[in-house]
């Protein structure tokens, strides 16, 4: 079989080519720019490399060359026109480039991926890869490109856990969804949790229909059946019946609810003009030094405030062994536990890049938007708690049997 005789590639003749291009305003890459010729030339010519070896390697004498095929390949710098070349028993299978595959720019999937994240929609995404590199992606095209984590999201949502979790944030935040022709709102479940090393980490986003104790009942189910045996402390809102839930699934676990919650709770129909007076009253019931102190401020509150307002004592005396936990502990865990901030900011980020979105198509484009969302910004919450070595001894104090002495 005769070799075919290598092509040497003329340096002065693209030189030329590239500096005509270059003055002529096109740039170094995108759609004809003056590197993108050469990628194509190199592409081409890995593709001869590979024949070759093909050929020379085949058991079945006979074979060899059958032309060429054409092929635009979307790569970094830009569309490329690629000739792969095909033998006569139509075994080759080029490896650089598969035969059906249209890109070679792995970079070019992780930008996407990125502008996802932060919440740019298929359109513009699009808009930007023609700008930036000539190339044409529809939003079909890119909403297959984000499809490719969904497995990544299924392996997420089914990883071990940790046996022991030294704090449990509970909350939920709600989105829009189209459903059976109907714009429908959804809660989406949030579970961030501190581990015995003091450090941050979402254990999971459950979708259900709306919030409710019992779904909750099976979000912690999930949650054993991951692995988790044992929770020093969960910190929830004022949902009805969260704590009997809690109790029945992690029975020695301690339930905090959120004082912020409360206190917004506390004015949602008091007049503007006592709302900052009542904050500054009701800061003095949960600032006290302890649950007794905390209790004599209350009474104080309601002398204050019950004849205008007589629901708010009420309330408080309603929740009060669910609001008074922390104060049992020292600052160290207090400042942690007594309100769900940690998660709420959690959810700021998430809102941050859902803002712009109407209503989501399915419960699927949802969970990946927030999944990508998660794996952008891990730096604003994927971090160890403050002040944890102090937390951690506070934690081998009073948990001995639950947090060994080196953990943290």
């Amino acid at each position: 079989m005769k070799k075919k005789k290598e092509e040497v590639f003329d340096y002065a003749a693209f030189e030329r080519e590239a500096i005509s291009k270059l003055r002529s305003g096109k740039g170094l890459t995108g759609e004809g720019g003056a590197l993108t010729d050469l990628i194509g030339r190199i592409v081409t010519a890995a593709f001869e490399g590979e024949m070759e070896d093909h050929l020379s390697s085949e058991e079945e004498p006979g074979n060899r060359r059958n032309g060429y095929t054409r092929k635009t390949v979307r790569t970094g710098l830009g569309p490329i026109e690629v000739r792969p070349p095909r033998d006569r028993q139509g075994s080759f299978e080029p490896e650089l480039i598969k035969k059906w595959e249209r890109s070679i720019a792995p970079e070019l999937e992780a930008q996407i991926l990125t502008l996802y994240s932060m919440g740019t929609g298929y359109e513009d995404i699009g808009e930007h890869m023609r700008r930036m590199y000539g190339l044409n992606y529809s939003p079909s095209f890119i909403s297959t490109i984000t499809d490719r984590v969904l497995d990544e999201i299924t392996a997420w949502k089914n990883r071990p856990l940790d046996e022991v979790y030294a704090i449990i944030y509970l909350d939920a935040i709600h989105f829009k969804i189209r459903e059976n022709r109907q714009v429908v709102s959804k809660a989406v479940y949030t579970v961030f949790g501190v581990n015995l090393e003091g450090e941050r980490d979402v254990l999971g986003l459950f979708i259900g229909q709306s919030e409710g104790a019992r779904h909750w009942g099976r979000v912690l189910e999930n949650l054993k059946d991951r692995g988790v045996q044992d929770v020093c402390f969960f910190c929830v809102d004022g949902l009805n019946g969260f704590s009997e839930v809690i109790e029945n699934v992690f029975p020695r676990s301690i339930v905090q609810r959120c004082i912020i919650h409360m206190v917004r709770t506390s004015i949602r129909h008091v007049s503007w003009k006592d709302s900052r007076a009542i904050c500054s009253d009701l800061k003095k019931i949960y600032s006290q030094d302890s649950v007794e102190a905390a209790s004599e401020q209350l009474d104080r509150f309601k002398i204050k405030w019950d004849k205008k307002y007589p629901a708010i004592g009420q309330k408080w005396e309603k929740n009060w062994s669910e609001l008074t936990p922390f104060f049992d502990y020292p600052e160290a865990i207090r400042r942690s536990i007594y309100t769900t901030n940690a998660v709420e900011a959690l959810h700021r980020c998430l809102r941050k890049t859902t803002k712009t979105k109407g209503a989501f198509t399915n419960e699927q484009a949802l969970e990946k938007l927030l999944y990508l969302t998660l794996q952008h910004n891990t730096k604003s919450w994927k971090r160890k708690v403050r002040c944890w070595p102090e937390m951690a001894r506070s934690f081998v104090e009073f948990f001995p049997d639950r947090f060994p002495s080196g953990a943290g």
